[in-house]
């Protein structure tokens, strides 16, 4: 009976050394790791960017539009309408506007520093058949005058003939400065424009009605 229990014991040696082996090995539990989910990101809107940001200013200016009533070469003329239609678009502004005609090229000898020599160029011009006159007065005085052409070409081709015979033509430029009368109201309304328009061309010669930049 002893190798029984040498058998016995020996087992239960051999199954206490397995329990200890087994809980030696086993694996240590995880503990899962918990992350934190990351709060949600506020996009912020542009104009919040900055606090002191500026509106773009639009570069783009328009002028101040006016309805005109014009021209007349006579102040008193401008006078009358604006009278005529003080019921029709309240009082209106006189405006006088100089402005140049009768654009001319002017083919000329220069001034002469004395007008005795102005006339000796004259009768010489006049014998050769030149028609020509001296300017008698203005910063021009003492000039002699060769003639007028509305055309640079013609101008240019009298300048040569002159030179080539001898005489320091020049050629300007010039023209006659008038004054028209307008008469100028804020923007109106369309059948009071028209209403205005129509006083106007009621009237005698080339006056009208516009819109134009407020001067």
């Amino acid at each position: 009976m002893r190798w029984v229990f040498y058998s016995l014991l020996i087992l239960n040696v051999i199954y206490l050394g397995w329990q200890l082996l087994g809980y030696s090995a086993a694996p240590a539990p995880q503990v899962a790791a918990r992350t934190a989910a990351p709060a949600s990101l506020q996009l912020l809107e542009e104009a919040g960017h900055s606090a002191g940001a500026r509106p773009r200013a639009d570069s783009a200016r328009r002028d101040a539009l006016c309805v005109v009533a014009g021209p007349w070469s006579q102040r008193a003329s401008a006078e009358a309408l604006r009278s005529q239609a003080a019921g029709i678009s309240g009082s209106g502004r006189i405006q006088p506007v100089t402005v140049r005609r009768d654009r001319l090229n002017w083919v000329y000898l220069p001034p002469q520093a004395r007008r005795e020599d102005a006339l000796g160029a004259l009768r010489e011009l006049q014998s050769r058949g030149v028609d020509s006159f001296i300017v008698a007065e203005g910063e021009d005085a003492n000039a002699v005058s060769l003639g007028y052409f509305s055309s640079e070409e013609s101008a240019r081709g009298l300048q040569v003939r002159m030179r080539d015979a001898g005489y320091p033509a020049e050629v300007r430029e010039t023209w006659r400065e008038t004054v028209e009368y307008w008469v100028y109201y804020p923007l109106l309304p369309d059948e009071a424009e028209a209403r205005l328009a129509a006083l106007v061309a009621s009237g005698s010669g080339e006056a009208g009605v516009e819109r134009a930049a407020c001067r």
